[in-house]
């Protein structure tokens, strides 16, 4: 799944700039991610040269070159009121105390109905869960003029979910997250989204047959789920553009993906049934791609480097063994160069292929009756979903591991950079020989609803 590790990676590169060099506003680094698809012969880039432009919420200003580079969000750097800013103290964003706005808090019980609208207009919305739950749109749900800062105690805690025939309208408007914990809005099939001058952190999926239209220096970070059909996807002046994309079940594609981070027009219509993703003079940050069953990709001439995802899962009888080795080099975040490389994976009929291209990470996940194990590789967030599945990873790194739902993952001789969350009862992660990628900052373990970690004093497997 997506991606989701790219907070994550915030936080990290937020770390090295307050550190190295003093910055107060976040930097983002685009290695990882959830997450997609690097473009293709069947995508059309055409490069464009420096315009001048109408900037982004009241914070804008009319150069591009602000938006470039790895620093998605250093141009928030305090100089308007209605701008959030970096709070150390959190490891997320806060308003500023000369924001006058009027603050309001919502939390998870929060729902708008079909045939009703909810306004929120000129405030600070402080999102607050009570408990894990989503925040769920039939109706229409707008912002203008505002803050939302979410305040989760655990990774998508509260998602925003907009359902068949909901509408989210966001104009003039920030989001961001007020501690390290993932933020995801999810737009399901049949549902309308408006986004102008939005700028935040939530990483954002569409399922099936989605409306959706961000416009004037807007942020969009989108999984493009491979049940994605019938969509409608008009992306216009992006100040950063990041996909992950996952080609429908049972799809070959034979790729090379465009360069990135360069300001471009990019076309996808041939990619999902019925669906046309149009992005106009946007600042094309970062493309991934996503596999899962029955997917044979090959990516060729991507020397720029790419990350991976694998959905790796089998919800019908019969228990099946996978193994991934080397994916990436574990610690080189900047990546690892193949010049011919193919990985395997019978068990579920997919394959990947990588010619005169670079890998930099990869995220496998796994659920169902499936055994995977992972060697010697550079990741993100593995995470095993559900039991009985089971998941294994030797001498690699990675930021977060997670298991839920009954399942359980070993680890070892392995460097965590962020955290470890187990949640569920029956849920469990077994470890031996980890430590922590930065010695500062040792990782965190997050044991939810009955999940256990377990440190182990020898190098066995526990099933």
């Amino acid at each position: 799944m997506l991606r989701e590790f790219c907070n994550h990676v915030a936080r990290w590169t937020r770390r090295i700039a307050k550190n190295a060099f003093g910055i107060r506003s976040p930097v983002e680094w685009g290695v990882i991610a959830c997450p997609l698809v690097r473009r293709a012969s069947f995508l059309q880039f055409l490069l464009l040269g420096t315009v001048a432009i109408v900037g982004v919420v009241a914070a804008a200003k009319p150069d591009r070159p602000q938006y470039e580079g790895d620093c998605v969000f250093c141009w928030i750097d305090g100089s308007e009121a209605d701008m959030p800013v970096w709070s150390s103290a959190t490891g997320g964003y806060t308003h500023q105390s000369r924001d006058e706005r009027q603050q309001v808090v919502i939390d998870q019980t929060l729902s708008v109905r079909r045939g009703e609208t909810r306004t929120f207009s000129n405030v600070i919305v402080w999102i607050r869960p009570t408990r894990r739950s989503d925040i769920e749109v039939s109706g229409k749900l707008v912002f203008e003029n505002c803050l939302l800062l979410w305040e989760q105690s655990e990774h998508q805690q509260t998602r925003l979910r907009i359902k068949d025939g909901g509408t989210l309208r966001v104009t003039n408007s920030y989001s961001f997250s007020t501690n390290p914990y993932w933020v995801n809005w999810e737009f399901e099939s049949g549902a309308t989204v408006r986004l102008n001058r939005f700028v935040g952190d939530p990483w954002t999926s569409i399922w099936g047959a989605v409306d959706y239209e961000s416009v004037d220096y807007s942020t969009v970070k989108m999984t493009f789920q491979n049940d994605t059909r019938g969509s409608n996807v008009q992306i216009r002046n992006a100040h950063h553009l990041w996909f992950e994309i996952f080609p429908p079940l049972y799809r070959s594609v034979d790729i090379t993906l465009a360069p990135r981070q360069q300001w471009a027009d990019w076309t996808i219509e041939d990619m999902w049934p019925n669906t046309v993703v149009q992005v106009v003079e946007s600042y094309i940050y970062q493309r991934d791609i996503s596999l899962s069953r029955g997917n044979h990709v090959t990516i060729r001439d991507t020397v720029d480097g790419l990350s991976i995802g694998w959905a790796i899962g089998r919800n019908v009888p019969g228990f099946v063994e996978c193994e991934i080795v080397g994916l990436g080099t574990p610690g080189r975040d900047e990546g690892t160069y193949y010049a011919n490389r193919t990985w395997n994976l019978p068990a579920i009929g997919s394959s990947l292929t990588l010619i005169n291209s670079t890998l930099e990470r990869a995220w496998p996940t796994t659920w169902g009756n499936v055994h995977l194990v992972v060697r010697d590789s550079n990741l993100v967030d593995p995470r095993v979903w559900g039991g009985p599945a089971t998941y294994e990873i030797y001498d690699s790194t990675m930021d977060h591991a997670a298991a839920y739902a009954g399942g359980s993952m070993y680890l070892e001789n392995c460097m965590v950079r962020y955290d470890l969350e187990i949640k569920g009862a029956g849920s469990t992660i077994h470890g031996y020989g980890l430590r922590s990628l930065d010695v500062r900052e040792p990782f965190a373990v997050l044991e939810l609803d009955g999940g256990q970690y377990l440190e182990l004093d020898s190098a066995e497997v526990p099933w």
